[in-house]
């Protein structure tokens, strides 16, 4: 992939996110974790958070009950967020957050295999999606998960490709220009749907609002997508079975959980 002018920084976005979150959003994001994973699956088990941001879905993880939690992103500025709810929460030993890549095989090898790996709408932001997803799955140990978000592709890809580089590329005053725009839509839609306009920033699931999605979206390179066949078979090739999917569609992300048999050889 050719290399991007990337002005964006997913870490601030979050930074400015986590400043935001109440105790409403945690049990947001809990719920859903609970709702795909069950209730109870967390507890005693160890977690791999690959790309934190903000840190929301490792506290969870760590509230359900996890024996250990381990964090990192390559953001400085997300590991910073997601320390700042490490602190809040009492700056468990359990929950260790660091700064990290996916797609560093040393750094890799310093951390353990995990019960659960999970990653939500990161890999496709590394510039090399599918040695991300292979460094991920590697990290799952026999009888574990992955959980993980993914844009899913389209023929709307270029398009959506150019909108973010044309972000990227503008000034301060061009991105906020950008962001208004897109703002305005979102109001102007909500009023022709009888809706208040200006409660756009409404929340969503999973603990996240619209504003701080917006943002995310318009600015997120790299940026590449996946069809839910072809992340299937990549899966099913390392021995992962599929648990559970949600397909969105194209603009959003397709939602997967793959299990590794107890079986499965550790070289999988």
């Amino acid at each position: 992939m050719k290399s991007e002018k990337i002005t964006f920084s997913f870490g601030k976005n979050w930074s400015n996110f986590v400043t935001t979150v109440t105790a409403r959003e945690i049990e947001s994001a809990r719920r859903d974790l609970e709702e795909w994973l069950g209730a109870s699956s967390v507890e005693g088990r160890t977690v791999l958070d690959i790309g934190s941001g903000s840190g929301i879905h490792s506290l969870c993880f760590l509230s359900m009950g996890a024996s250990r939690v381990r964090s990192f992103d390559v953001d400085p500025f997300s590991v910073q967020a997601t320390r700042t709810l490490w602190e809040d929460a009492g700056r468990p030993a359990s929950w260790i957050v660091s700064e990290g890549s996916v797609l560093d095989r040393a750094f890799l090898k310093s951390l353990d295999r995990f019960d659960l790996v999970y990653s939500w709408g990161v890999l496709h932001h590394t510039g090399a999606l599918w040695e991300a997803l292979h460094n991920a799955s590697s990290l799952v140990r026999p009888g574990g998960r992955i959980f993980i978000s993914l844009y899913a592709s389209g023929p709307r890809y270029a398009e959506d490709l150019a909108l973010k580089r044309r972000y990227n590329a503008a000034s301060p005053l061009g991105k906020r220009l950008m962001e208004w725009r897109w703002i305005a839509n979102i109001m102007f839609a909500r009023l022709i749907h009888f809706q208040n306009p200006l409660s756009w920033n409404e929340r969503r699931e999973r603990g996240m609002n619209v504003y701080h999605d917006l943002i995310d979206w318009l600015g997120g390179l790299p940026y590449e997508v996946a069809g839910e066949d072809e992340t299937v078979i990549f899966f099913r090739k390392r021995g992962f079975i599929l648990e559970r999917i949600k397909v969105n569609g194209e603009g959003s992300c397709n939602i997967y959980v793959f299990s590794l048999p107890a079986s499965a050889p550790l070289d999988s």
